[in-house]
């Protein structure tokens, strides 16, 4: 997660004025602005220095699957490595291919700025994705299989490592409408121990770059 923006003290009572106290809709315009502020300074503001540390939220458990490739897949291979996850099914008929498209660009920007940089997409519909069509998915968004993998697992463990490790939702719906799966929109930025180091929501103005930021303190 990027730092949060510093805040102004509180305004003294006696220094508001009662007609402004009674036009709740001037305060939600304000707010407004200055969450818009927020997410740009978010995506702009450079860090003070190598040594910030960024937080550990949680970590990842160890597991064992398989990627798109039928190759067995674990956490093993991830450690010692910082990598970027994000969640997904193809099947998806909302938000997965723009979500996919933007681990795209991750992918895309980190080749020539942080080649060490991983990048793993859980599908949470390993039911339906086998390798084979995680395959397919991968290659029709261009997907460098040397760096970007796309794992599934038994649905228990699936659950384990996504909810529990990543901290990202995960439910299957109830089997009919598929716009009723739930599951992350969320990167989630893990480092070299599985530990989960920051989370950055995928549509927010910036994502890309907060990913990026934040992976070189990570790095070597």
């Amino acid at each position: 997660m990027s730092i949060a923006s510093p805040t102004t003290g509180p305004i003294p009572p006696q220094k508001l004025k009662a007609p402004l106290l009674k036009r709740p809709a001037l305060w939600v315009s304000l707010l407004g602005v200055v969450l818009i502020g927020l997410i740009a300074w978010r995506a702009t503001a450079a860090r003070p220095s190598l040594k910030v540390e960024l937080p550990v939220l949680s970590t990842v458990p160890a597991f064992a699957f398989v990627d798109q490739s039928g190759a067995p897949f674990n956490s093993e291979a991830l450690t010692g490595k910082v990598w970027v996850a994000n969640f997904i099914f193809t099947r998806c008929p909302n938000v997965c291919p723009k979500f996919t498209a933007k681990m795209g660009t991750l992918q895309d920007r980190s080749k020539t700025e942080l080649p060490a940089l991983g990048l793993v997409s859980f599908t949470v519909d390993p039911e339906n994705d086998t390798p084979e069509v995680l395959a397919a998915y991968g290659q029709k968004f261009k997907a460098d299989f040397d760096r970007w993998h796309f794992v599934r697992g038994e649905r228990p463990e699936l659950e384990k490592v996504i909810r529990q490790g990543m901290l990202q939702p995960m439910d299957p719906g109830d089997g009919k409408d598929l716009n009723t799966v739930v599951h992350g929109s969320y990167f989630a930025l893990v480092d070299s121990k599985l530990q989960v180091r920051g989370v950055y929501r995928f549509t927010e103005p910036g994502s890309v770059d907060e990913v990026l930021r934040d992976a070189r303190l990570l790095l070597p």
